[in-house]
């Protein structure tokens, strides 16, 4: 035992050595460089170079969106500008972003006069301003080359007489055209046009005031300036629209009862007749929707309303209109008239007095 032990240990250590030997051997034969690629192939990088190299750009995988956004709002943009104002033959330029869901297009006429071609440089006729949706594009607002609209505001609430204020200093003698519509399906609703010139006010900034009959609904629309061309086609040169509410509409006065005290006697053809000599009569009226009642007595006869005489008038709707009326003695032929005024406009009911 004593003879085996050595030989045991000897014969583990050449083992050893022969196993250590063998990875030697195979580690120097593992290549240490790239093998070269045969004649006419670029050698292949090595596996993770790319991902490795600082200077490797990674290849877009999201879809362009703004592009097709803008797209889409330069598309709103010129339907609603051939829509509302007729202005089709337009270049549009690009699409800018002005906030995170807001953006504006210029469009330049395409035609000149003559159907001559235009150079496209220089400021645009029109800016559309929009306001992104989850369903797509609506439109804001639009701008004029050189008309600038400071009064009505964006979304002003407005009802006629409406003083505009602004500046419109290449517009021909200060003159602007407009027209106020509101909302409906279909064909927008025309409340009013006409022409607003500035050169008549002696207000600086103040383009005038334009006129329009007040809606019966609550839907919005729009009030646009614009300037045509003189060639006599009316083509819209520029234009500037302003988005507005409309105030609501007041319905207008109603004389519902006119009673006297003492009772007037009826004569034949709705005259009332005053009782003989000199007098008092109180003259109340049941009016509705009225802020003040004026009572106007007018002499019959042609061309008499230069004698007209204002009797009186009640201003304190909260316990009715009425008028204390004082008559002389002599004999009297004339027409009382009785206006109720409010802010709807206003009422008269006439009757014929005899004394």
């Amino acid at each position: 035992m004593r003879r085996i032990r050595p030989l045991l240990v000897a014969g583990t250590l050449v083992l050893a050595v022969g196993i250590g030997t063998t990875i030697a051997l195979t580690t120097r034969q593992a290549p240490t460089a790239t093998a070269a690629a045969p004649a006419g192939q670029p050698a292949a990088s090595p596996a993770g170079a790319a991902a490795s190299d600082p200077t490797t750009s990674p290849t877009p995988t999201t879809p362009n969106t703004p592009d097709r956004d803008g797209a889409k709002a330069v598309a709103t943009a010129r339907a609603f500008l051939a829509n509302q104002l007729g202005m089709t033959a337009l270049v549009a330029g690009p699409f800018r972003t002005t906030g995170t869901r807001a953006g504006e297009v210029g469009f330049r006429h395409k035609f000149g006069e003559g159907r001559r071609l235009l150079p496209q440089s220089g400021p645009y006729a029109v800016v559309v301003r929009l306001q992104r949706l989850p369903a797509g594009w609506r439109v804001l607002g639009v701008t004029g080359r050189s008309i600038q609209i400071t009064s009505p505001a964006r979304l002003q609430r407005i009802s006629s007489s409406l003083t505009v204020r602004g500046t419109a200093p290449d517009v021909y003698e200060g003159s602007l055209y407009f027209k106020v519509t509101q909302d409906r399906p279909g064909r927008d609703l025309l409340l009013g046009k006409g022409l607003v010139d500035g050169t008549t006010s002696t207000q600086p900034g103040d383009l005038g005031q334009l006129r329009f009959r007040q809606p019966t609904s609550t839907a919005p629309g729009w009030v646009t300036f614009y300037d045509a061309s003189s060639d006599g086609s009316n083509r819209i040169l520029q234009a500037t629209m302003v988005r507005v509410q409309f105030a609501a509409a007041t319905p207008a006065p109603r004389i519902l009862a006119v009673t006297t005290s003492p009772r007037l006697r009826s004569l034949e053809g709705g005259w009332l007749e005053l009782p003989p000599g000199a007098g008092t009569v109180v003259i109340s009226v049941n009016a509705t929707n009225a802020q003040r009642v004026r009572f106007v007595l007018t002499p019959t006869g042609n061309e008499t309303g230069p004698y007209a005489q204002v009797l009186g008038e009640d201003r304190t709707p909260a316990d009715g209109f009425s008028l204390v009326w004082r008559y002389p003695s002599q004999g009297l032929s004339a027409h009382l008239g009785i206006q109720a005024i409010g802010s709807g406009g206003t009422t008269d009911k006439q009757f014929g007095i005899a004394h």
